[in-house]
């Protein structure tokens, strides 16, 4: 709510909202149409707790949903650790992809349905995890036209300004500093970042005024500085740019599960510790949002609500140039790769910059990955390619296949215990196993 009015591009669009629970779906579209009647945007929101009513005559529809998400996201690990594994993550790679993919891809898979029976030009653009997996099934399994897009751009953005001391944030894990600053780059910086959801590799890092090719000072910082003086979450970045020559994005959780050279030593290096699960969204309930939601009451309150960050996650913005006249440069969508990576398969998902516009995704064809890092991107992408068809119908010999191609596994014993545990969990969610 806070992008929409900040753009007047968004006056007079409809903008349903869909939600389980209808006292929460009150509060919020009570907010959106309190700041809608002040702005006089003329907006016209919509409300539903069934999705199908909401999708009729759609022309963009944004997934972030997820199926008992803390108490299944803290069991991905949980079941990782009885077997000798130590994500940090533990979200959208290896054997916690598979889990959530488990629950997550039946559910993309019939809201694609609806879709193509109640809105079939519509494009779907999914924002959630394991990104890479379901949208791969989507787009394997469906006749949906879709795409992905993550923050983890603006993330490792915000990261890269840190190090060169153009953006300075204290370390901190208060919500505000988190979610007004840490989350949202300065915007001094433009870089490239290619690969896979959660592991990228930046390519370039340039000045966004100047256009100077800031690589070479990064590189000088990076390589020269104590460990501590890099900012926390990026440390074993850091350490792996020193012996891979290219920097990992978009922070140290994630691409640690993705990179089978971290042992317990490298961790306490740099300060590795799992993601806190409860921390997520600032670790709000339910009680906090609502005192949120009770500060926005004047014109003042709501002007210092819509204004209190910069631009941030972009998700907004693909739906303002879609639904505009113009193409736009995108830093970062996640599509079937079809030649953007020229040396990784054509049918796996990765991640690249791209060009949007009205019912218009195209990525941009970037060129080989870097050999020395291409291997981590094509295993990842070929595992997800097995998750994503586990997941759809149920096979538990692709999910099998999917864990003994996993290096942290190296046992056909323990693949096998893992994926008897991982279906013994889900068998209490909708999964088509």
């Amino acid at each position: 709510m806070q992008e929409l009015f900040k753009y007047p591009d968004f006056k007079g669009i409809t903008l349903a909202f869909v939600d389980r629970k209808p006292e929460r779906l009150k509060v919020v579209k009570g907010i959106a149409e309190k700041i809608n009647n002040a702005y006089k945007w003329e907006i016209n929101f919509e409300g539903y707790s069934d999705r199908r009513e909401a999708l009729q005559g759609a022309d963009l529809v944004y997934c972030f949903a997820a199926v008992n998400y803390k108490e299944s996201w803290k069991m991905e690990r949980t079941i990782c650790l009885k077997h000798g594994l130590n994500p940090y993550e533990f979200h959208t790679s290896g054997v916690s992809s598979l889990s959530m993919g488990m629950r997550r891809i039946p559910l993309a898979l019939d809201i694609c349905e609806d879709m193509d029976e109640l809105c079939p030009d519509a494009w779907l653009i999914l924002d959630n995890n394991p990104l890479t997996k379901i949208l791969t099934a989507v787009l394997r399994h469906s006749k949906t036209k879709a795409f992905g897009y993550c923050n983890g751009h603006e993330l490792e953005q915000m990261g890269i300004e840190q190090i060169l001391g153009m953006t300075k944030v204290e370390q901190s894990t208060s919500a505000d500093n988190l979610e007004r600053e840490y989350m949202v780059p300065g915007g001094t910086i433009s870089l490239k970042q290619i690969g896979i959801n959660h592991m990228g590799w930046v390519i370039s890092i340039n000045d966004a005024k100047t256009g100077d090719d800031l690589y070479p000072k990064f590189r000088d910082i990076v390589t020269k500085s104590p460990l501590k003086d890099i900012p926390l979450g990026y440390r074993f970045s850091a350490e792996i740019y020193k012996r891979f020559g290219y920097f990992p994005a978009p922070a140290d959780v994630h691409i640690a599960d993705y990179m089978w050279c971290v042992d317990e030593e490298m961790g306490k290096l740099c300060d590795l510790a799992p993601f806190d699960v409860d921390a997520w969204f600032g670790g709000r309930d339910a009680a906090a949002w609502s005192e949120i939601a009770d500060k926005i009451s004047d014109m003042d309150s709501i002007k210092t609500f819509v204004n209190e960050r910069r631009t941030g996650w972009q998700t907004t913005q693909i739906a303002r140039i879609m639904l505009g006249g113009n193409y736009e440069y995108f830093p970062a969508i996640n599509i079937m790769n079809n030649g953007c990576i020229s040396n990784m398969n054509d049918d796996v998902v990765v991640e690249v910059p791209g060009v949007l516009g009205p019912d218009f995704v195209k990525g941009l064809n970037i060129g080989p990955l870097p050999d020395e890092v291409l291997a981590f991107c094509q295993l990842h992408a070929t595992q997800s390619n097995l998750i994503a068809d586990a997941a759809a119908f149920g096979n538990k010999e692709k999910a099998l296949q999917a864990l003994l191609i996993d290096p942290y596994i190296a046992s056909v014993k323990k693949a096998e215990a893992l994926l008897a545990d991982v279906l013994d969990y889900n068998k209490q969610y909708e999964i088509r196993f």
